[in-house]
């Protein structure tokens, strides 16, 4: 079995219960995973990779994110959301012109610190796990993107925000940030992802769904998880040679191609092949992983 899910994964639950959910209706010898872990009090897309479409987790996680963030100001939590201690700063409310100034200095290339209840690993174990036995966790600042910022709504003590950034981005430390800047605090009181690429919430599918007949019937090709630009079309002999895990030759491969961090060979049924290396040297393109036949 081979393809990807779109998932609307529902408050209250972890991303790993969604897995945990699939693997039961598939079989735990069905290899099954994440395309990006969503925190138990948000809700949204979840990509869920099946079968060798797992190789294609590191592609879904370099795409573009879209989330509606609801940010409580005021206050400060210790874990940045609403499962955490909550401390009120008793701060007074800023004006609107002082929150859109201050929203529009976290538009493009920022360093930020990831939250201490985080998956990130500090010696070899998770910062979540270091936090929840009371140490003190120090992560250091990382380079994100975020690429558009639209405040939805302002109404003390209420920001709620539209959120399009790269991969890496903690949407909680960006509303401490926010919040840190005004100088009031702030925390993330409701998370929604809307998209992942071109996935969208619209489009995904809902817990319920996974139960109602085949998992097969809801599966995306593995294709789809390149955009029309990463995609090169191969002949059936060349799909024949890549599939074998051989160079096969593609003088025509445009410039644009070879900006892409990922691209992906795909035959004249719109199968997705192998992701590709383009070698420009020698006019040839080099299976980087192989994905078999569904």
């Amino acid at each position: 079995m081979l393809g990807l899910l779109n998932v609307y994964k529902p408050k209250g639950i972890s991303s790993y219960d969604v897995i945990r959910q699939v693997r039961r209706r598939l079989g735990r010898e069905v290899k099954t995973g994440h395309a990006g872990t969503l925190d138990p009090m948000a809700e949204g897309v979840l990509l869920v990779c099946i079968g060798p479409a797992t190789r294609l987790v590191g592609v879904l996680q370099s795409h573009e994110k879209e989330y509606v963030v609801t940010a409580e100001l005021g206050a400060t939590s210790s874990t940045d959301d609403t499962e955490g201690e909550i401390r009120p700063t008793g701060a007074a409310a800023p004006a609107g012109e002082a929150v859109a100034a201050a929203v529009r200095e976290f538009i493009g290339t920022i360093r930020q610190v990831p939250p201490a209840h985080s998956a990130v690993k500090v010696f070899g174990r998770r910062a979540y796990q270091l936090a929840r036995q009371g140490k003190d966790v120090k992560l250091t600042a990382r380079q994100v993107a975020v690429h558009a910022l639209e405040i939805l709504h302002y109404g003390w003590p209420v920001l709620k925000l539209r959120v399009i950034c790269g991969g890496g981005t903690y949407i909680r430390a960006l509303v401490r940030d926010v919040g840190g800047r005004l100088g009031v605090g702030g925390y993330c009181r409701e998370l929604i992802r809307t998209r992942i690429g071109p996935f969208r919430a619209e489009s995904a599918v809902k817990m319920e769904d996974l139960e109602a007949g085949p998992i097969q019937r809801l599966l995306i090709p593995p294709a789809e998880a390149l955009p029309p630009d990463q995609r090169l079309p191969v002949s059936d002999a060349q799909a024949g040679q890549l599939a074998l895990g051989r160079e096969v030759e593609y003088p025509s491969l445009p410039e644009s191609a070879m900006q892409q961090q990922a691209l992906g060979a795909v035959d004249a049924g719109g199968r997705l092949i192998a992701l590709v290396r383009p070698e420009p040297q020698t006019g040839r393109i080099r299976p980087v992983k192989v994905f078999p036949p569904a």
